[in-house]
C-alpha cells in the first residue's frame, strides 16, 4: 500500500504495481500524466494543441478535388498540392473548380495545365468560372447559345466596366441575330472583344438566321 500521504503520479504507480511495470505506460509521459491526474487535462490538449484525428483529417485530399483528379488522371502529388490551395479559396470553391474543369478539358496535358494554374492561384492571378449576368444570359437564351460560347463572352466581358460591356452586348446581339450559327459566330467574335475592337459591321442576314426568320414571319 502507498504512504497515506503519497499522491500524483507517484502515488498512482506505487499503488498498482502492474501499471508501473508496464513499459508503454511508463515511457509516454503524457498518458501517465493523464491518469494521474484526469481533471486536468494535458499540457497539449489545454494549449489548443492538434489532436491524432484532426492531423489526420487536414492530411486528406478534398473530395472534390480527388474527383477532378481522378477523372483526369492526375497524381497525387498534385492533388495534394491543389487541396492545399483550395482550403484557401473556400468563397470562390465552386466557380474555381468548374474552370478548371474547363480549361483542363480542353488541354493536351491536363497535369502540366493544372501545374500552370495553381501558380496562378498562388500569385494570385486565377480567376473562376465567371457566371453569365442577366443581360448576357437574356442574349444568350434568346439566340439559343451553347455553354462555352455563353461561358468565353461571359469571361470576356467581365473584363469591361458598365458602359462600354453594354455597348458590347448590343454589338454582338447585332452580329448574332444576322447568323444562322450563333454559337460559332460569337466565339469568332471572341478576339476582338478579348482586344477591345469594334466587332465591325455585321453582314446580311443568314438564311434561317433570327432576322432572317422574323422578316419572313412578317
Amino acid at each position: 500500500m502507498p504512504p497515506p500521504n503519497a499522491g500524483g503520479l507517484a502515488g498512482l504507480l506505487a499503488g498498482n504495481p502492474l501499471l508501473a511495470a508496464n513499459p508503454l505506460l511508463t515511457a509516454n509521459p503524457l498518458i501517465l500524466a493523464t491518469l494521474a491526474n484526469p481533471a486536468q487535462p494535458s499540457a497539449a490538449i489545454q494549449q489548443g494543441g492538434p489532436t491524432a484525428a484532426e492531423e489526420v483529417d487536414s492530411n486528406l485530399i478534398d473530395p472534390d478535388v480527388q474527383e477532378l483528379c481522378d477523372y483526369f488522371h492526375i497524381e497525387e502529388r498534385h492533388a495534394r498540392r491543389l487541396s492545399d490551395i483550395m482550403k484557401n479559396r473556400q468563397e470562390t470553391f465552386v466557380e474555381d473548380m468548374e474552370r478548371l474543369y474547363d480549361v483542363l478539358e480542353r488541354a493536351n496535358s491536363p497535369a502540366g495545365l493544372l501545374v500552370v494554374k495553381m501558380r496562378e492561384m498562388e500569385e494570385g492571378t486565377f480567376v473562376g468560372k465567371v457566371k453569365a449576368d442577366k443581360d448576357l444570359a437574356a442574349v444568350s437564351k434568346k439566340y439559343k447559345l451553347d455553354e462555352q460560347a455563353e461561358s468565353k463572352l461571359a469571361d470576356i466581358l467581365a473584363r469591361y466596366d458598365d458602359v462600354p460591356r453594354s455597348g458590347y452586348l448590343i454589338e454582338i446581339e447585332r452580329h448574332l441575330e444576322v447568323s444562322n450559327r450563333p454559337s460559332a459566330m460569337a466565339m469568332m467574335l471572341l478576339r476582338k472583344l478579348g482586344e477591345g475592337q469594334s466587332l465591325g459591321k455585321p453582314g446580311q442576314p443568314a438564311p434561317g438566321s433570327y432576322l432572317d426568320n422574323a422578316e419572313s414571319s412578317i
